[in-house]
C-alpha cells in the first residue's frame, strides 16, 4: 500500500522545513526521516504552554492538543466534541472563527474539501507522525 506523508516544521527563527515521503513506508523508514530532521537540528516539538481552561479559547486549544492532535477534522467535529466534553452549547460560527484565527497564526492548516474546510495540525508533537 502506497502512503504519502508530509512533515512541515518551522524553527524559532522562522525557517520552514518540509519533508515529503511517498511509497511503501515502514516505521523504520519514518524513523530515519525523523533522524535526518534531528541531525539538521530541526525542532520536533514546540515549547509547552499553559492553557487557561476557564476560557473558550483555552478549551478549544485543549481539544486541539488532545482529541484532534493527529488527523483531519472539521469545525463541526470540534463543535460536537466541545459540547460533549464541556456540556456547553457552542455556535458553529464561533468555532469556525477561532479555527480561522488559528490558521492565520499557522497553528493549524486548512484545505478546501468540496464546499467545506478540513483542518489539520500544522506541526508534529513529539513521537507523532501525522499521515496524509
Amino acid at each position: 500500500m502506497r502512503k504519502r506523508i508530509k512533515i512541515e516544521l518551522e524553527d524559532d527563527e522562522g525557517t520552514k522545513y518540509t519533508l515529503a515521503l511517498e511509497g511503501t513506508l515502514s516505521r523504520e523508514k519514518l524513523m530515519k526521516a525523523v533522524d535526518v530532521l534531528e541531525i539538521m537540528d530541526v525542532p520536533l516539538q514546540r515549547p509547552t504552554r499553559t492553557v487557561d481552561n476557564s476560557t473558550f479559547f483555552g478549551r478549544m486549544m485543549t481539544l486541539l492538543d488532545t482529541t484532534f492532535a493527529a488527523g483531519d477534522f472539521s469545525s463541526s467535529d470540534v463543535a460536537r466534541e466541545f459540547e460533549e466534553r464541556y456540556s456547553q452549547p457552542v455556535k458553529l460560527s464561533t468555532v469556525s472563527t477561532y479555527l480561522s484565527r488559528l490558521v492565520d497564526k499557522q497553528y493549524i492548516k486548512r484545505e478546501r474539501f468540496g464546499n467545506s474546510w478540513v483542518y489539520r495540525r500544522a506541526y508534529l508533537k513529539q513521537n507523532q507522525i501525522a499521515e496524509r
